[in-house]
Parts: C-alpha cells; sequence; structure tokens
C-alpha cells in the first residue's frame, strides 16, 4: 500500500514538473507571438505609463596580483528567472529614483558585495533592440578598481535568495573558459580591446 502511495505521489510530482514545463514554454511563446504595447495605469491618484524595461550591466573590473585586469562576475543561482548556471556582469532593473550609475553601485554590492562609488561607473553602449532579452533596453557601464582584487571581498549576502552561486574575479583572458549569459563575455571583449589595448 506504501509503495502504491509512493508511487502515486511520484507520478503526480512528475506531471506537475512537465505541466510547468509546458506552460513556460507556452508563455514564452505567446509572450514572443503578441508584443506588448505603452499602456497607461493608475497608481495613488496618478497616471504612469507602462513601457519597455530598462535595466543596468555594469562590468566591474580590477586588476590582479599578476597584475592581469579580471571582471568581476557572478554565477547565476536556482532563484534567477533563467541563465541558471551560467556566468554574467552584475545586472538589474532601473529602480525608480536613481541614476544610472547609481543603480549600477546598488546592483554590484547587492550580487558581490564589492563597493562602487556611482562616480566611478562611465556609460559604453545602450541595447535598444526589440529581439533581444525580451525587449529590455540595456545601459552598459564600466568601472576600474583601484588596487587589487584581494581588496575587495566578495560574498552573496546582500542578493535575493538563491541569486547568486558563485562569484569569481576573472581574468580577461580566461572568459572564453565559462559560459555567459545575454552575451556579457562579448561585451567584456568589447571593453578589452577598447580600454586595455
Amino acid at each position: 500500500m506504501i509503495l502504491l502511495m509512493n508511487t502515486v505521489i511520484l507520478i503526480l510530482i512528475s506531471l506537475g514538473f512537465i505541466f510547468f514545463g509546458c506552460y513556460k514554454i507556452y508563455s514564452d511563446y505567446k509572450f514572443n507571438l503578441k508584443p506588448i504595447d505603452n499602456f497607461p495605469f493608475y497608481y495613488c491618484g496618478k497616471e504612469y505609463w507602462y513601457s519597455r524595461a530598462v535595466a543596468t550591466v555594469p562590468f566591474v573590473f580590477c586588476k590582479n596580483k599578476e597584475d592581469k585586469w579580471c571582471v568581476l562576475a557572478n554565477k547565476r543561482g536556482e532563484g534567477t528567472p533563467d541563465f541558471q548556471g551560467y556566468w554574467n556582469a552584475p545586472c538589474g532593473y532601473l529602480q525608480f529614483h536613481v541614476t544610472g550609475e547609481e543603480n549600477c553601485s546598488k546592483e554590484t554590492f547587492e550580487e558581490t558585495n564589492v563597493k562602487v562609488a556611482p562616480e566611478k561607473f562611465k556609460l559604453f553602449g545602450v541595447e535598444t533592440n526589440p529581439s533581444n532579452n525580451r525587449q529590455n533596453v540595456s545601459l552598459r557601464y564600466y568601472a576600474l578598481l583601484d588596487g587589487t582584487i584581494d581588496d575587495y571581498q566578495t560574498n552573496s549576502d546582500n542578493s535575493e535568495k538563491n541569486e547568486v552561486a558563485d562569484i569569481k574575479w576573472i581574468p580577461l583572458d580566461e572568459i572564453d573558459n565559462y559560459e555567459w549569459a545575454f552575451g556579457h563575455n562579448n561585451m567584456i571583449k568589447e571593453l578589452n580591446s577598447s580600454i586595455f589595448k
């Protein structure tokens, strides 16, 4: 009897995973099929407009003891909506009432514990292609830190639960040894060829 109950429970759990997987595939298909248009909504008696989301992507660089430039990166954990297990620069949606540079500082601290002053960040690119990453607009920044990577302690204590699986300072000549989300490896290479050469 217990074996039968355990088998039924296992089948129900498996069906749940299958249903969830099919629903996710279907919802992603429907999202790409019918684009979202801007629309108004009301909050506290004021009219606001829902438009494309904006994210900031801060690329933070520092030298190691061997005098090699490294990029600060984190591995995406199980709590992220996509690209779990892939590496990326700290990134996140632009919050209300802050500048892009302030948001870069906040996201870097939350995801890696590294404190970078907002004024250290320099804008180097904007991505507006509506076919990329669910139409998010990405503001790309970089910052060069003084000292060596040993001067900056990293941890994920400030991040959301299961958002960050690992944090590393990756030497620029090793970035191809990692799997990257959102094409961040290509952006790092672009910065490497324009800033450090």
